[in-house]
């Protein structure tokens, strides 16, 4: 039986490290340049994200929850596949701007559970 809450406190911290990984990416680590439209773009990208994580979590191995680096590994595979279809890259290659927004969720996921105990 899937518990409800556990899975919505998942849902929350990993639509908040994909959304604030992508918003950070996007603009460069120019936090002032952050508008309501990057942040648009930022929840569309951890929305994605955080559902295909969910999907793999509920269909998947339980035990996955609880290893930080499995979790980690998740959001940010999905939160880079994410990125690349929201919106283009501002830098580099077509996708070396989703790459570098994945990596800093995953880091962002690692950091985050010392945080969250």
């Amino acid at each position: 039986m899937v518990d409800y809450l556990e899975t919505f406190k998942v849902a929350l911290k990993r639509l908040g490290e994909s959304a604030s990984s992508c918003a950070l990416i996007m603009t460069k680590g120019d936090v002032t340049g952050l508008s309501l439209s990057h942040w648009g773009v930022a929840l569309q990208t951890g929305l994605i994200a955080t559902l295909a994580t969910l999907a793999v979590l509920i269909y998947g191995k339980k035990e996955w929850v609880n290893n930080k680096y499995a979790m980690a590994g998740i959001i940010g595979f999905f939160t880079a596949v994410a990125d690349m279809f929201v919106h283009p890259s501002g830098f580099g290659g077509a996708s070396t701007e989703a790459i570098v927004t994945g990596i800093g969720a995953g880091l962002l996921c690692l950091i985050m559970t010392k945080v969250y105990k």
